[in-house]
């Protein structure tokens, strides 16, 4: 038990560095870290009693739990820029709730309060998976021989609370850089995060890449912040790869959690979660696509149809058709691109010790660096090429928006990728090296050929996820390319409309279409390989 705390004791003496640092700064730093910190902080005050409901309703067996574990996997990949358009539209600028109220064009809940409700339901998915893993790494060994000789509430604070409290600093670490490196909300209620700082240098230098140049900082902010925000997720990835993984070893390998059937009180709580999580934001786009203004002799009345709720998604389908041509091409490309490089380092991960390093030093370089940041850096080195086929290659092609989302992109797709491959037997592996085959003939035959199946259902979970980035490809768009999350950002500045409401819908409905296809397609791999090897 010790030695899986030593890494969480090492990310909080790195978090305690960072805090000296920040209060140690310039005012201006001092006070655009403490945003950032302060928002990640209000959020996981959200997020985390969430988290640990949902994961604890996700662990019954029943409808409802069922529903509540399809819905949290589901909200994963769901961006931040639909999570902004479900609640503005209730208390927004044009919210229904700011109607009611008889507001016009003033939002119910302050910018900073609605930005953490948004990030903290967002996040509460997350931390909802990171207790569940952690949960099934089978540490219940422990408390069931702890029950046998003291009370269970006795277990709970020695045993459990020791347990899962690495988890609960590995979801505040997780939520704290998730606010840090997204822009969606805080662009909309204008809260100055590192992300947000370093986005408004970009704009207000005229959208020119030598205008947000590295020269003393970026946007503002001195490279002593993201460095900070930098370490602490040197210090996350160190806890995900060896404080839970340490546990997965130590207790015997992965067990399922999802053993005892859902009783009264978790039932209720599933169905509360499912209301609040789901069928609210769902509930407030369709509402507002559903909305619509007409004269009644002479005086324009308001009112509710259903067939105005399709025709928003039917005009939303036209106005939006070249965005998503252009999202759906950008996707495909980022989301092939981490395919191959992480089913690559999957493969030498499960020979070489230093293809493990190396994929977690890989996540945590790529999931700490803020989307703007990313995006700036990469705007700045195609400003400066010269040669002809290299201007023509970042100025008319979209390789450089492709580049900025894998990089962006990398830590969910790769990690997706990197479980699956470790599924494949060890015996298979060694089967095939006494046989002769080498590094390459593995990689082929036994990596993709034999796992083409869940491959493509990690390579759809991918292009999910690719195609709802938004905060670092859209600093290095080429003229007259534009994408969903970018002109959907744009139009949320006004308020929620019929029009955003509708496309959001259909955002919605491609995401988590989408993604849950392969979902399904992973685990219906999963179960004919279990068949297979059984």
């Amino acid at each position: 038990m010790t030695r899986g705390v030593l890494p969480v004791i090492f990310c909080l003496a790195v978090l305690l560095g960072v805090c000296i640092s920040i209060f140690a700064s310039e005012p201006t730093e001092r006070l655009l870290a403490i945003r950032t910190f302060g928002l990640g902080f209000c959020s996981f005050g959200i997020a985390l009693p969430l988290g640990v409901l949902i994961a604890w309703v996700c662990m019954g067996r029943g409808l409802v739990s069922t529903l509540v574990l399809l819905g949290t996997v589901a909200s994963l990949f769901i961006p931040m820029f639909i999570h902004v358009s479900a609640w503005d539209a209730a208390f927004g600028k044009l919210g229904w709730l700011t109607s009611v109220q008889g507001q016009i064009l003033v939002p119910l809940i302050p910018g900073w309060w609605a930005a953490s409700w948004i990030h903290g339901i967002a996040a509460s998915s997350q931390v909802a998976i990171i207790f569940l893993v952690g949960l099934s790494f089978g540490g219940r060994v422990f408390e069931e021989q702890a029950l046998l000789d003291t009370s269970s509430l006795r277990v709970f604070w020695t045993v459990t609370i020791v347990r899962l409290w690495p988890l609960g600093v590995l979801a505040f670490l997780w939520v704290v850089v998730g606010c840090s490196r997204e822009i969606a909300v805080t662009d909309l209620y204008q809260i100055g995060t590192l992300a947000e700082q370093i986005y408004l240098g970009y704009s207000l230098s005229g959208n020119s890449a030598g205008g947000a140049g590295f020269d003393g900082g970026i946007g503002g902010v001195s490279y002593g912040l993201t460095l900070s925000l930098m370490a602490v997720l040197v210090a996350l990835s160190t806890v995900l790869f060896f404080a839970v993984t340490k546990t997965e070893y130590e207790a015997g390998g992965f067990q399922a959690v999802r053993t005892e059937r859902s009783g009264p009180a978790k039932n209720l709580a599933g169905i509360g979660l499912i209301v609040i999580t789901f069928l609210i934001p769902i509930g407030n786009v369709v509402l507002r696509a559903c909305f619509y203004v007409r004269p009644v002799n002479g005086v324009p009345t308001q009112g509710y149809s259903v067939a105005q709720c399709f025709s928003a998604i039917r005009r939303a389908c036209f106005d939006y058709q070249d965005e998503f041509i252009w999202s759906s091409i950008i996707a495909f490309a980022s989301a092939s691109m981490i395919l191959f490089l992480a089913t690559w380092i999957s493969a030498m991960g499960r020979r070489f010790g230093w293809a493990q390093v190396l994929f977690a030093l890989s996540l945590a370089a790529t999931f700490a660096l803020p989307g703007p940041l990313l995006g700036t850096a990469i705007a700045s080195v195609t400003s400066s090429v010269d040669g002809r086929w290299l201007v023509w290659l970042f100025n008319y092609t979209v390789f450089a928006p492709v580049l900025a989302n894998f990089i962006f992109c990398w830590p969910l797709g790769a990690l997706v990728v990197w479980f699956v491959f470790r599924k494949i037997p060890e015996d298979a592996l060694e089967s095939a090296r006494v046989e002769g085959a080498g590094g390459i003939t593995r990689y082929l035959s036994l990596g993709l050929k034999a796992n083409w199946l869940p491959l493509v259902g990690c390579w759809m979970i991918t292009f999910a996820c690719c195609f709802g980035e938004l905060s670092a490809s859209q600093i290095v768009r080429p003229a007259g390319m534009d994408t969903v999350p970018r002109k959907m950002l744009g139009d949320l500045h006004a308020g929620v409309n019929e029009l955003t409401a509708g496309i959001t819908i259909v955002t919605v409905l491609v995401i988590v279409g989408i993604s849950a296809t392969g979902w399904w397609v992973v685990n219906l791999s999963h179960k004919l390989s279990e068949r297979k090897y059984s």
